[in-house]
């Protein structure tokens, strides 16, 4: 039912007016596997047409030090992370609350006296007596003040006189320390080793938080956080590593192709595996023309002709390319079609012939 007429220009059509292409049976989901990184193979583990499950190491490169490296930043997250470490992460969490309430308590005293007024009372009743004290001294001293140096009586009532002064001043000084309100440097060195306080309980917890494994805000600091953060940042880099010396599937499939021997290097980017899934079979259309493709639309229903079994299943239009290819000097456009129903008998790679529409 087929036009066939080589003279005839227009698009190749069916009789009932469906849009007809070569196609090429693929698989919906298929991996072309290489390394990142170069390096001498170590291990080929798969042949061709073996079944392989996602996650499965297909090739392995040489990874002795990638190993190696996985391994001690391993061991060094175990001892920032192990019950010894835990413990003393949760007495220094109480020990920073201590430090913190303390620190806390004086800031709150800057809003009160620095001394009861009982204190102030009984400090004044003391300046009284001592006032009564240098004016005895100083009679005392003024009676013998003509005698000569050496004179033992003058050199007591000095000595008197002097110590009833200074006592007398020191009870002044405490007087006015206790009545003054804290000064500017006073408040400003409280405040500041409070909120130091604060910081230090507050990076204690979120530290001893993270090595429980529990949630802590993105912006959490501190130091011993920063090095715990560093190892894992450091073990997650060195199992990166040890994974890129490691082809795994990305999927279960069958193995359809192997470029790979044991001994070789393998080069960056060269394409050493094929993984396919053929338990999900597609048509690609190879010849689709550039004057037919303004006539497909996404979910047009389909035809797919099997050309190896002669036989035909139904199927639709999933996808179309936005971007043309040539072929012979015609523009065309890759359409991929779904089967309805995925065919059996039916392999990758096979030739068909779909017919698109109503």
């Amino acid at each position: 039912n087929i036009s066939t007429n080589e003279n005839d220009s227009t698009p190749k059509q069916a009789s009932r007016g469906e849009i007809v292409a070569s196609a090429v049976i693929v698989p919906e989901h298929q991996a072309r596997l290489a390394f990142v990184t170069g390096g001498n193979i170590k291990n080929v583990s798969v042949i061709v047409g073996e079944q392989v499950k996602a996650g499965q190491i297909l090739v392995e490169l040489d990874n002795t030090i990638a190993q190696l490296d996985v391994e001690r930043a391993q061991r060094t997250l175990r001892e920032l992370t192990s019950p010894g470490a835990i413990a003393t992460a949760e007495e220094a969490v109480v020990n920073a609350l201590e430090t913190r309430d303390d620190e806390a308590q004086d800031v709150i005293g800057l809003n009160y006296g620095r001394a009861s007024q009982e204190l102030i009372d009984e400090v004044q009743a003391e300046i009284t007596l001592a006032e009564d004290r240098v004016e005895l001294a100083q009679a005392a001293y003024d009676r013998v003040a003509n005698k000569s140096l050496e004179n033992s009586n003058r050199a007591n009532a000095l000595l008197a006189l002097n110590s009833a002064r200074t006592y007398l001043n020191s009870l002044r000084a405490d007087y006015q320390w206790y009545i003054s309100p804290p000064s500017e440097t006073d408040v400003t060195k409280t405040t500041s080793q409070a909120a130091v306080a604060e910081a230090a309980y507050q990076e204690a917890q979120w530290y001893l938080a993270a090595l429980k494994g529990e949630d802590i805000p993105a912006d959490a600091s501190g130091a011993m956080l920063a090095q715990l953060q560093q190892a894992k940042a450091d073990l997650a880099a060195a199992q990166n590593r040890l994974d890129q010396t490691r082809l795994t599937a990305p999927i279960s499939g069958v193995v359809a192709r192997v470029n790979a021997i044991a001994g070789e290097y393998a080069l960056p980017g060269n394409i050493l595996i094929i993984v396919s899934d053929l338990n999900e079979l597609q048509a690609k259309t190879t010849d689709l023309s550039e004057r037919d493709i303004i006539n497909v639309k996404i979910g047009d229903p389909a035809i797919i002709i099997v050309d190896a079994l002669n036989e035909d299943f139904s199927g639709k239009v999933v996808s179309i390319s936005p971007i043309a290819d040539t072929l012979g000097g015609d523009v065309i456009y890759e359409v991929t079609l779904s089967f309805d129903e995925q065919p059996t008998g039916v392999l990758g790679g096979m030739t068909a012939e779909v017919m698109i529409g109503e």
